[in-house]
């Protein structure tokens, strides 16, 4: 097999509703953990949104644990979304306790 063969992406095989959900899972994971590092307070319409580190990081890195544990197509997301959010949750703690907020 050449190697422009081996470096061609296999598009008959299909993604399962599993592995699609933990691939979202998984992105989700990652924006909500920036949220959570940047310790951001949003106001849209009069509804107050603030993204305190005990109970968003706990949910993001939940949900990327779940996408680590459901593997398959995105395993490397996935991987990268646990690493992430337990950095990120770790980071957020720090930003909250340095500027007296919130954590939960």
């Amino acid at each position: 097999m050449s190697p422009a063969a081996a470096r061609t992406i296999r598009t008959d095989v299909r993604q399962t509703p599993v592995e699609a959900l933990a691939g979202v899972a998984a992105s989700v994971s990652i924006f909500l953990s920036v949220m959570v590092a940047l310790n951001i307070d949003l106001t849209i319409s009069g509804v107050h949104l603030a993204f305190q580190p005990v109970r968003v990081g706990v949910a993001a890195a939940v949900l990327a644990v779940l996408a680590a544990w459901v593997g398959g197509r995105h395993a490397r997301l996935a991987t990268f979304a646990v690493f992430f959010s337990a950095t990120c949750w770790v980071v957020g703690m720090a930003v909250a306790v340095a500027f007296e907020k919130p954590l939960f």
